[in-house]
């Protein structure tokens, strides 16, 4: 199919990006786990959450009305429209952002952080400048995203997270090691990048507040709404176990929380984010273009192709927690190893929504996503005033699992009433049983070495269980052998190039004293 073959295309360019961002990450986790004290750095994540629930609010979905309206808007006859469109929603999230913080600040002289358990009220104050830069950034971003404009995407993601680890570093080292350094320096570098693709956006004439519409952004906000709720949902599902971590606790629980949610994370970003920007998208233009039946099939294929890789990487992360703790965290985090593969599964889990989510945006059901959202978070937030006082940190990871899956089961049930697909449940079986076995076969090998730890125990298990599907699937052969010739045909192109000499004066005077020798 080609909608399959370009999915994965722009999959692999913003899957590009991911991997590098996890990259630097895996610099900047180590160096920050180091810098700060386990206490530190779980009041670091209780601010940067509470940062993330405000950016929620202030974007309110409109993220999702910028990829929604894009096509209507960027194929009017009108030549005003886009820059209607996109000004409205600039300007208005802009707006929402500003008087959300101006509330906010009104609140943290009356305590109201303290709360939600944060006592670094300085370092709180200045990140609220990032919930407006993240917002009118998100706007840039999905701006980008529509236009297929991955390459400029995936190179401000990478050079802004750069940007923000070397301001930090610069600060943590030459003036002084703190919280507050760390926010200083990742507000600096957002609004600079946030400022500097400003000239550009009004170049193109798409920010002018005289075309705000509010006729469109009621329309906007009708539509976004539902999604707000489910986000805001997201985001208490995905952070709102910190909060009670730190009441029931305390500072240095969440912070060994907060380091193994940290390295789940980067496998979620990796996973994720490049079938999130890439797939929605993609459905659009095969149910506009193709109709159901492409839809349908390409949701399907897609799927079983990313149940396939996921249970591979899942078991590599299971074998290897301990090691991946120690390595990325350091030793003094070692304790929440046990964390890793309740949060490793429940975070990959969260992925598998991306593939129930068109088939309601299609059909303009918005709403059952926020109902399966909402529903999650309070499931998450129920077993953690459970757990967590009886069987501790573990408890908030069986609560993570045991909710996002099932945010997916909802959304599959409510997915599947409007647009049908076909599952492979069999292969998903297959390919759970094939990973078990080998992650169990793994437990024998013993490596001193965490980093050589990481590297053999992952290797192989990753290697035996393409193996073992390769032996046991037709299926896995067959996508194998495709991916092979794929491969190999790049390396032949790239060789190609490579051996075609540049055509230059020099060039042309040695085939010309070549030709008259051989004359």
């Amino acid at each position: 199919m080609s909608a399959l073959k370009t999915f994965y295309r722009h999959s692999s360019h913003y899957l590009g990006g991911r991997v590098a961002v996890m990259m630097l990450g895996f610099i900047s986790f180590p160096l920050f786990t180091r810098v700060f004290s386990v206490a530190e750095y779980g009041a670091m994540s209780l601010i940067l959450n509470t940062v993330a629930l405000l950016t929620v609010l202030s974007k309110f979905g409109f993220q999702h009305a910028v990829q929604r309206y894009y096509p209507d808007y960027a194929n009017s006859p009108d030549p005003k429209a886009l820059p209607r469109y996109y000004s409205t929603l600039f300007f208005g999230t802009g707006f929402i952002a500003l008087t959300l913080c101006a509330v906010f600040l009104i609140s943290v002289p009356f305590g109201v952080p303290g709360y939600l358990g944060i006592t670094a009220y300085g370092a709180l104050t200045l990140a609220l400048a990032l919930v407006v830069v993240r917002s009118l950034r998100s706007m840039q971003m999905n701006l980008m995203q529509m236009e297929n404009k991955t390459r400029l995407f995936n190179g401000m993601d990478v050079l802004t997270k750069a940007l923000v680890i070397a301001a930090i570093c610069l600060l943590l080292f030459l003036w002084k090691k703190s919280i507050f350094s760390f926010f200083l320096g990742t507000v600096i570098v957002e609004t600079a990048v946030l400022l500097q693709y400003m000239p550009y956006l009004s170049k193109r004439q798409l920010l002018s507040i005289q075309l705000f519409s509010p006729e469109f952004f009621h329309s906007a906000v009708m539509f976004a709404f539902p999604l707000m709720t489910a986000e805001i949902s997201w985001v208490v599902l995905d952070s709102g176990d910190r909060f009670f971590v730190q009441h029931y606790l305390g500072a240095q629980s969440l912070g060994f929380y907060s380091a193994a949610y940290g390295i789940a994370t980067y496998l979620q970003d990796v996973m994720m984010a490049p079938l999130q920007l890439a797939l929605f998208p993609i459905c659009m233009k095969l149910w506009t273009n193709k109709g159901k039946a492409e839809t349908q099939e390409f949701l399907s294929r897609s799927l079983d192709h990313f149940a396939m890789v996921a249970v591979g990487v899942v078991c590599a992360f299971m074998v290897t927690s301990r090691d991946v703790i120690v390595l990325l965290a350091s030793k003094k985090f070692q304790q929440a190893h046990s964390l890793l593969p309740y949060l490793v599964i429940g975070l990959v889990l969260s992925a598998v929504t991306i593939y129930f989510r068109p088939g309601l945006l299609i059909h303009k059901k918005a709403g059952k996503i926020a109902t399966a959202t909402f529903g999650a978070c309070l499931l998450n937030v129920a077993m953690n005033i459970i757990l967590l006082p009886r069987i501790g940190l573990l408890g908030a990871a069986i609560a993570t699992t045991v909710s996002y899956g099932a945010i997916v089961v909802f959304l599959g049930y409510e997915s599947l009433r409007v647009l049908p697909f076909k599952i492979e449940v069999l292969a998903f079986l297959r390919y759970i049983v094939a990973g078990t076995v080998v992650a169990y076969s793994t437990t024998y090998l013993q490596v001193q070495t965490p980093l050589l730890s990481v590297l053999i125990k992952g290797t192989f298990v990753v290697t035996l269980y393409a193996a073992v599907l390769w032996l046991t699937d037709p299926k896995v052969r067959k996508l194998i052998g495709k991916a092979w010739q794929v491969g190999i045909g790049q390396v032949k192109q790239l060789r190609q190039r490579q051996e075609v000499p540049s055509i230059s004066p020099m060039n042309v005077a040695v085939r010309e004293e070549e030709v008259v020798v051989n004359q």
